[in-house]
């Protein structure tokens, strides 16, 4: 029976593991079975242990970095007998970005991460990977969950009450559209961060969306510092936000205009591409 949390990682990112464990406690002390490889004891067979192990996962997290790519053991025996079981039993994946990695280059990259991989654990302050941490803790309860996330009850009749009928189960609400989604989180204060074309060059943007279509960021690059401000919109369907104004540096006035085509979003960060190539990762700060 598939009933437990298999957290596949490479040793060289034990302090990883650890904090994600330390995280986990509360839902472990609830009933919820975490294993890893530190769990098997001196002596025992560890390939059977985690073959075992493999057979009994119901959700895979996947920590990811350079050195999890690099093991062939992750790569020959743990990721096919995972990936295997997504596709025939329903296994959930939950990959984690850990460190930068050349995640796009390999199957993983066909699978939603838990967090934006444009800002993986190890880039983040202490107290954001804390927060990162426990999203991705909610994430796999909710998978661990055979029925998806837990719903509340109605309430109870109390004596002076007449009987009610059996409590029903709440169904949870539609969907917003990714549009609604974008449309409702982009106003606010974010800082922008953008790959520029030239090796090693990054540009820095405190942009504020407004919710009336329009937009004001100050943006400093290698060449100079600048005021950019316009109109933004998203689109319903591409999951696209466009930028289109002018730019002005205090001695000239150019035209503006970026697309970006996100590739991820929640309500805390948004990362994509620009129509000019650029890794653009969004990071609200108001």
């Amino acid at each position: 029976m598939r009933d437990q949390v298999f957290i596949s990682y490479s040793h060289k990112d034990t302090e990883w593991l650890d904090k994600l464990q330390i995280v986990l406690k509360p839902l472990v002390r609830k009933g919820v079975n975490v294993w890893a490889d530190t769990q098997i004891q001196t002596g025992q067979k560890w390939r059977a242990e985690i073959k075992e192990a493999l057979a009994n996962a119901r959700v895979a997290v996947l920590l990811v970095s350079p050195d999890f790519l690099a093991s062939d053991f992750v790569a020959e025996q743990e990721l096919p007998s995972l990936l295997k079981a997504a596709e025939d039993d329903g296994l959930t994946i939950v990959w984690v970005p850990v460190r930068d990695s050349l995640y796009s280059e390999t199957i993983i990259a066909e699978y939603e991460a838990a967090h934006d991989p444009a800002f993986p654990l190890a880039s983040l302050s202490a107290a954001d990977v804390d927060k990162a941490l426990v999203e991705i803790g909610k994430k796999i309860k909710v998978s661990t969950s055979p029925h998806g996330p837990a719903v509340e009850e109605a309430p109870k009749p109390t004596p002076r009450q007449p009987p009610k009928p059996s409590p029903k189960v709440a169904r949870p609400p539609p969907p917003v559209s990714p549009a609604q989604t974008l449309n409702e989180i982009l106003p606010g204060i974010w800082r922008v961060q953008i790959q520029l074309p030239m090796p090693g060059a990054i540009g820095i943007m405190q942009l504020q969306i407004f919710p009336n279509g329009t937009f004001r960021g100050e943006l400093t690059a290698p060449m100079g510092a600048s005021v950019v401000e316009g109109q933004w919109q998203a689109n319903p369907f591409l999951r696209q936000i466009g930028l289109q104004g002018q730019q002005s540096n205090g001695f000239q006035v150019i035209p503006y205009a970026v697309a970006i085509q996100v590739a991820y979003f929640d309500a805390q960060q948004i990362s994509g591409v620009s129509s000019g190539g650029e890794q653009i990762a969004f990071q609200r700060i108001g």
